[in-house]
């Protein structure tokens, strides 16, 4: 069964850290309890104190999901943390991506979980790197496997993620392979990873396109495997860093980078990964805008 996102026990926002309901930073409402003996209180701006609001999606394991009625993953563990460092409550609301930077633009979250970082959003945002990923193939193993050339998606039908930056770059290798006379990639987008296993695993699609970490989680754990086995193939791309994305010039990004480094450097950061599966996609530091291509 397809997951959807606004089921019942998702409208109720998950909540971090402190048992009481708090407010965005950006949403001016009344204020949620602190804790101003937390090590990075004091680097807080004001407006924030009373709580911040983020959004990520949770159907994108291992970095957030639904478990027995749960959100879980590597995401809500490191809000969580980031919110004894801060001392600040921690509200999350979920959300499908495409809302997710919409909701950024409207006001409604004070940053976003679960962004690529790019030159095109840099214009826009104020990026926060705090991870490491790239994109990768699978199918189901009675599929033939796909080359390590991007010329050998050609002619494929591939299902990726409606509003996500690499749907656009596979248009681009598409694009490519017709001006070399192949065939046009044909591209089906869907609103979740959860649909594309799914359109793959009912021959809709011969492969799907997802983050590296989320596809390799996938393979290797108990989720659910629509009844068919599956493997990793074709080329990696993309290789980026990936991170949290606030409103152009937030006064808040700079106490976040501040909090992730320094649960870098005791290691928090490291043991909540490396529980996920994470090992391979641990970031030196967590960098407000870095330098992207």
């Amino acid at each position: 069964m397809k997951r959807k996102l606004a089921t019942a026990g998702l409208t109720a926002v998950l909540l971090l850290a402190t048992a009481a309901c708090g407010s965005s930073g950006s949403s001016g409402s009344s204020a949620a309890p602190s804790d101003t003996s937390a090590p990075l209180y004091s680097a807080v701006p004001e407006k924030f104190r009373g709580g911040i609001t983020v959004s990520l999606q949770t159907n994108q394991p291992p970095l957030s999901f639904q478990k027995d009625g749960q959100t879980v993953g590597e995401d809500p563990e490191l809000l969580a943390e980031l919110s004894k460092v801060l001392g600040i409550h921690i509200k999350v609301e979920p959300a499908a991506f495409e809302s997710m930077l919409l909701g950024l633009d409207q006001g409604k979250y004070d940053f976003v979980l679960q962004t690529d970082i790019t030159a095109a959003r840099a214009a826009k945002y104020t990026q926060l790197s705090q991870f490491k990923d790239g994109y990768t193939f699978m199918t189901t193993k009675d599929n033939p496997d796909i080359g390590s050339s991007e010329s050998d998606l050609c002619g494929l039908t591939i299902g990726t993620q409606s509003g996500a930056n690499y749907t656009a770059y596979l248009q681009k290798v598409s694009t490519k392979c017709t001006s070399e006379g192949k065939g046009a990639i044909v591209l089906v987008a869907l609103p979740d990873v959860p649909s594309l296993y799914l359109a793959a695993a009912s021959g809709r699609i011969k492969a799907l396109s997802a983050p590296v970490s989320t596809l390799g989680y996938f393979i290797q754990s108990d989720q659910d495997k629509v009844g068919k086995e599956w493997k990793l193939t074709g080329p990696t791309y993309l290789q980026s860093k990936v991170g949290w994305t606030f409103p152009k010039n937030s006064e808040l990004a700079p106490a976040v980078e501040k909090a992730l480094n320094k649960m870098i450097a005791d290691g928090s950061y490291q043991k909540i990964l490396t529980k996920w599966g994470l090992q391979g996609n641990i970031a030196d530091k967590a960098e407000l805008n870095p330098n992207v291509n």
